[in-house]
């Protein structure tokens, strides 16, 4: 036998002494047997597939596989929905990071390699251009031969000096004019004599300088007193009369107000911030946009700690950090001036437009995703739709068959039945087989009963019998009429 075991509920089974003791507790145990060749499949108790199955539907069960099918089905949904996701957000993810990563390097060395040097470069070609000018300017002033006439004159017309200086302030657009001669000691300038210089006094010393340098002129800065004390770049040039001999300096002036619009310039341009400090780390110049008010490199945050590598150096590339934000820093000399030219860029404001990238990224990807899961989750219904359809037909199918081979059992039990009744002719003894002949009865057959067997013998008288017992009837008849005939015939 094979014993198939349906659990409806929590049942528990044991099987003292051999035997199936089967125990209820909050639902039903079932126990169908398949006997091969022969028997029928039984609820225990009694009973047939008939009873199973309209058992189970009167307590509103169905099929006793469809609870774990469906359970089957949603996790197998759950699984794959997550799988699906995992998948899509993983790849976003990780699409979306790698790419801003890659963007941020990008940026970074960007930055590194051409940002800051393109803006220190063009902020000092542009101020190299406006010093070349001046020095132009200057050379052609120190060369002039109505200047060196006029010293060599005795000085005589002071209005034509303030005249001269006055049209070459006004032709060139400079912000200042001036010349101070060695023999008066006169400081001659646009708007007249300004003063006369003293070796004593702190602010004439930069003539004294002039006087002794070697070279043909030098770049100062310096505050003009002629301009209210206004930072001053100037271009102090010798000269010289027609035999090489001293005659005084002359040059012309640039404001730094001047540079300070050339900085805001870049500033707006290349979004960085500019500085420009002199030798000890003092800030000379920043832009308006600076974030930072200390007057010396050494106070300010996160450049405090490479302010001596930065005013050591030529040209120099740094980065540190500044209120939680990676700065990179390049830093160059520069001569003409003697000043130290640092520009800085703070990656936040320039990562901004990256990370603002990175999260439309992220918030398209999300919908792409849920659009996705959604997509899914209706093609998963529809096909599960589709299939317990399918599984619901092929329930009612094998219940079907089941009823039916329950009918098959029982009809093939009551075939068999039938089959056991075996005709034995009563006169001959002959059993009739299936084509309606007889044939004799083995001797110890008919001599063994079959105790064993469920085949019963019906007693019957066979057609060849009943010739022979007619066709013995008729001559016994037919005799017995001639007897009669012929003891009548013998009376008379």
């Amino acid at each position: 036998d094979l014993d198939f075991f349906v659990f409806l509920n929590k049942q528990d089974r044991t099987s003292p002494s051999g035997q199936d003791r089967m125990t209820r507790a909050s639902g039903e145990y079932w126990r169908l047997s398949f006997v091969y060749g022969s028997g029928a499949p039984a609820k225990t108790g009694g009973g047939g597939w008939e009873n199973v199955f309209s058992s189970i539907q009167r307590r509103g069960m169905g099929n006793p596989f469809t609870g774990y099918w469906e359970m089957f089905k949603r996790n197998i949904k759950k699984r794959l929905l997550l799988l699906v996701s995992l998948i899509l957000v993983g790849g976003f993810l990780t699409t979306s990071l790698v790419s801003y990563f890659i963007a941020l390097s990008s940026l970074r060395d960007q930055i590194t390699t051409s940002a800051l040097p393109l803006t220190s470069d063009n902020v000092y070609s542009e101020i190299q251009r406006d010093l070349i000018k001046l020095i132009y300017i200057s050379s052609m002033m120190a060369h002039d031969t109505f200047l060196r006439d006029w010293v060599i004159a005795g000085e005589q017309n002071e209005e034509e000096m303030t005249k001269y200086l006055k049209e070459i302030m006004v032709k060139y657009d400079t912000f200042t004019s001036f010349f101070v001669s060695e023999k008066t000691r006169i400081y001659y300038h646009a708007e007249g004599i300004l003063k006369k210089v003293h070796p004593e006094e702190e602010r004439d010393i930069w003539y004294f300088r002039v006087r002794e340098m070697g070279a043909d002129y030098e770049i100062n800065v310096d505050p003009d007193m002629a301009n209210r004390d206004a930072l001053t770049v100037f271009i102090n040039h010798r000269v010289h009369d027609y035999k090489g001999n001293y005659l005084g300096a002359i040059g012309v002036g640039l404001t730094i107000h001047a540079v300070l619009r050339l900085i805001e310039n870049y500033h707006e341009k290349y979004n960085s911030h500019i500085y420009f400090v002199d030798p000890k780390g003092t800030v000379v110049l920043r832009s308006n946009a600076s974030t930072e008010d200390a007057d010396t490199l050494y106070d300010m945050e996160g450049i405090s700690a490479i302010a001596d590598e930065v005013l050591a150096g030529e040209t120099q590339v740094h980065q540190y950090v500044q209120k939680g934000q990676l700065v990179h820093l390049n830093a160059r000399f520069v001569p003409e001036l003697n000043w130290h030219l640092l520009v800085e860029q703070m990656e936040g404001e320039a990562v901004g437009g990256i990370y603002d990238t990175l999260i439309l990224n992220l918030i398209l990807c999300t919908l792409i995703t849920g659009v996705v899961i959604a997509l899914t989750t209706l093609t998963i219904n529809a096909f599960q739709r589709v299939n317990q359809r399918q599984q619901d037909e092929i329930v009612q199918q094998h219940q079907v068959l089941f009823e039916q081979h329950a009918k098959l059992e029982v009809a093939l039990a009551q075939v068999k039945t039938l089959s056991g009744l075996l005709p034995i002719c009563a006169s001959c003894k002959k059993i009739r087989d299936d084509g309606g002949t007889g044939s004799k009865l083995n001797r110890i057959s008919g001599s063994i009963p079959m105790r064993n067997s469920h085949t019963v013998f019906a007693r019957i008288v066979c057609g060849c019998c009943i010739r022979i017992t007619w066709i013995k009837r008729a001559i016994r008849i037919r005799r017995e009429e001639r007897g009669k005939g012929e003891a009548v015939s013998g009376k008379r």
